[in-house]
């Protein structure tokens, strides 16, 4: 048996690599191919790696309709996990709910896409920080899922005037890998203690996309009660992204910050200039 799987996974690499090749430059082809490889080697990674390029050079939806063909024929939890994210992707919540009850069925897992998509509905249903402290503790967590987790219980420390441990929580993810969500983080800190040379420090190792970067202050200037600052990100924001504006502030909400800025603050921004998120 293993021999037989070691065959089929060296025979699906030309494959793989010319599908990855592809995928790289957005082809449309690139889809086709690695499903192909995903059939002969029936290795999982491969497996969503096909369905993720589906959805990007065709659609979401075609890619979820895949997705449960193949949960229907080979029923393995990276396909329900794979599915159930894609759902979720699509607002289809009710069948990311299914989903995840299904993988939780099955084994064949072990890429943690049901572990993502158990966190990821969790956010969406404003229950994250308790998800992120239950995932917490386990050992076994991919790196990336683990990386959000801690990210998770940093904002909620900061978004909760738990500053220590919101300061504590960003160093600690400093020490594993340069960390630009941590650098917000402790730039909301040396906004709250005026400590100007740390601001531009950490602001200038905040390595993020424009509208991101506005995201994550906005939020941080909440925290510290810079509401002045909190304005101004929400405005600039507001000129890069205005649907991420206003989930900034439903997120500011959901966060619990005792200084969430009124609504009106995304609908009276400025007017928006196209500079791309």
């Amino acid at each position: 048996m293993f021999l037989v799987r070691w065959l089929r996974t060296l025979a699906s690499l030309p494959l793989l690599w010319v599908g990855q090749l592809l995928l790289n430059f957005g082809a449309a082809p690139s889809a086709h191919i690695l499903q192909a490889a995903w059939t002969v080697g029936r290795d999982p990674e491969t497996g969503r790696l096909a369905l993720n390029a589906v959805a990007r050079t065709q659609s979401a939806t075609s890619a979820l309709a895949l997705a449960e063909q193949w949960l229907a024929r080979h029923p393995e939890g990276v396909f329900a996990g794979t599915a159930g994210l894609l759902a979720l992707e699509l607002g289809r919540i009710e069948d990311a709910r299914r989903l995840l009850a299904r993988g939780q069925e099955l084994s064949g897992d072990p890429l943690g896409t049901l572990d993502w998509l158990d966190f990821a509905l969790a956010e969406y249903e404003g229950r994250g920080p308790e998800a992120a402290q239950r995932l917490d503790r386990r050992a076994d967590l991919p790196p990336d899922l683990s990386c959000a987790v801690r990210v998770e219980l940093m904002f909620h420390a900061l978004m909760t005037g738990r500053f220590d441990d919101a300061r504590r929580r960003a160093l600690a993810l400093l020490d594993i890998a340069d960390e630009p969500r941590a650098e917000a983080v402790l730039w909301a800190l040396a906004l709250r203690a005026g400590d100007a040379p740390a601001l531009r420090r950490h602001e200038a190792r905040m390595d993020l996309p424009p509208a991101h970067k506005c995201y994550y202050q906005f939020l941080g200037s909440l925290a510290v009660g810079a509401t002045v600052e909190a304005e101004r990100a929400l405005n600039a924001l507001r000129s890069y992204d205005s649907a991420l504006a206003e989930r900034a502030v439903a997120d500011a909400r959901r966060r619990e910050s005792p200084h969430v800025v009124d609504d009106a603050a995304v609908r009276t921004g400025p007017a928006a200039g196209n500079h791309g998120a």
